[in-house]
């Protein structure tokens, strides 16, 4: 009896690891993969453009601006090679890249962590990213996918670190050089994640130094081509990177450090509290004998330096100023924070390391599914507006155009469909090519993307119905494009 109980325990026990982590993997796929929401921002004409004209036109058209991250649309291209152009598609590659960043972060730290229930709360936490509610949305799906290639790289560089294999540096390089080639955003974050891991894991200095060097050279290498060499390859292209940075650059490093405090005490509140709370976690932990002094240090240290790895996007203020960019930032630089503890563990006070890391499992499920809700009004406010205007897109005939005459000033912004975007979502929702134009009176609140008008003066206008929003009503109205009057 004694022997078949104690067989069966080792059986559960085996079991435990593959269930925990196909549990994480399917939670975190499943908060990222919402395809009822179809889209969002760029996702819109990004769908369009692949439906209307095909992969070849699409990856040709957005050639010259992708230059100086010329893989950044690659992950949104296989996702609307999914699903035949549909923008669900790009939540299922999503929803990959979120399951893969649990899975492969405790691949990266295998081969150094001392547990692996602590190693499953990090991952999970770093998979989930409750503090950047951005990484919910279809528009981030390339910095995800160069959070994933970070991940990797980190994973390589401890094999490199703990063997001196050649090829584990060669792998960690090249992994850093395709992710920095979808996104350029953890350029700042891959330097200190290789510091952290050069103190962290014991090595040779040549190795150390080389890690460092070489993350850091990659780093610098990348952010060299995105914003000269491009420009000796193609003189005068409007790359992302350089038409924004020529835009409005900074004064220097001071001003940018400004900006990010800025940003962050406007509207990171949360954000603050969260990096806050893991430099007070890796304090506890070194105090209660759970982690090294000297590893409570580098933990808290690094939390509190994170924010400084929004320097990425000292190109532009206004990037700076971006609670999402800013919040992606600090979110890479707080997995090798992160990351510190189960690689460190101790076997002193087992019980209260598993409590905070339930603790910690419970923040991440929480704060991920606030991060969804974030965006359920602006989605749910987008959906209204493409439900009421359907009947009438498929009642216009030729080239006449449905105006959204908008008294409320509700629409129009950034995440309201502004006018470049709310032609393609009319289009991609209602399979209908009429034209969508929105406006206001000059009695109305001004609307952010939108035009004056006045269907008083425009003959060729007829009135269709109207809508409630929460502010007011919402005219719908059928005329001729106002250039063939």
């Amino acid at each position: 009896m004694i022997a078949a109980a104690l067989s069966s325990a080792k059986a559960n026990a085996r079991l435990a690891k593959p269930a925990a982590l196909a549990l994480g993997m399917v939670s975190a796929f499943a908060l990222h993969f919402r395809p009822w929401e179809v889209a969002f921002l760029e996702e819109w004409p990004l769908a369009e453009y692949w439906a209307d004209r095909g992969p070849g036109a699409f990856a040709s058209h957005y050639f010259e601006w992708s230059l100086s991250r010329p893989l950044h649309l690659v992950p949104t291209e296989i996702g609307l090679a999914l699903t035949g152009g549909a923008p669900g598609g790009i939540f299922f590659i999503l929803g990959l890249v979120a399951a893969a960043q649990f899975a492969l972060m405790l691949w990266a730290i295998r081969p150094i962590t001392r547990s692996f229930w602590l190693g499953v709360a990090v991952s999970l936490s770093i998979a989930l990213h409750p503090l950047w509610p951005g990484g919910f949305l279809q528009r981030f799906l390339p910095a995800q996918t160069a959070a994933l290639a970070l991940i990797i790289a980190m994973g390589f560089l401890i094999r490199w670190l703990q063997s001196g294999r050649r090829r584990s540096i060669v792998f960690a390089a090249i992994t850093l050089i395709l992710g920095l080639c979808v996104y350029p955003g953890p350029a700042v974050a891959a330097p200190l994640l290789a510091v952290v891991l050069a103190v962290l894991v014991r090595a040779p200095l040549r190795r150390r130094v080389a890690a460092v060097a070489v993350t850091t050279g990659v780093s610098a290498l990348l952010t060299t081509y995105s914003l000269v060499i491009t420009r000796l390859i193609a003189p005068g292209s409007g790359t992302y990177e350089a038409s924004n940075f020529t835009a409005t650059t900074l004064a220097g490093p001071r001003a940018a450090v400004r900006f990010i405090a800025t940003t962050l005490v406007g509207e990171g509140t949360l954000v603050i509290a969260g990096l806050l709370a893991i430099a007070a976690l890796g304090a506890v932990l070194a105090l209660a004998g759970c982690i090294p002094h000297w590893a409570g240090w580098l933990m808290s240290g690094t939390a509190l330096a994170s924010p400084l790895c929004a320097l990425v996007f000292f190109g532009n203020a206004s990037w700076l100023q971006d609670i999402d960019r800013v919040g992606y930032a600090i979110a890479l630089g707080l997995i090798p924070s992160l990351m510190v503890w189960p690689t460190v563990a101790t076997r002193n006070r087992v019980r209260l390391q598993y409590a905070i890391a339930v603790l910690l499992v419970l923040t991440s499920v929480l704060g991920g599914v606030r991060g969804v809700q974030r965006w359920q009004p602006y989605i749910d406010l987008q959906h209204k507006l493409l439900s009421e205007i359907a009947p009438v897109v498929r009642e216009a005939k030729g080239k006449e155009v449905v105006y959204v005459v908008d008294h409320t000033g509700t629409f129009g912004s950034q995440y309201t469909l502004p006018q470049h975007y709310i032609n393609s979502a009319s289009h991609v929702t209602n399979q209908d090519s009429s034209k969508v134009w929105l406006c206001y009176l000059a009695t109305d609140p001004p609307l952010d993307s939108a035009t004056l008008c006045d269907p008083s003066t425009n003959l060729s206008w007829r009135f269709i119905k109207s809508f409630d929003v929460a502010a007011g009503d919402v005219d719908v109205y059928i005329g001729r494009d106002a250039s063939d009057e």
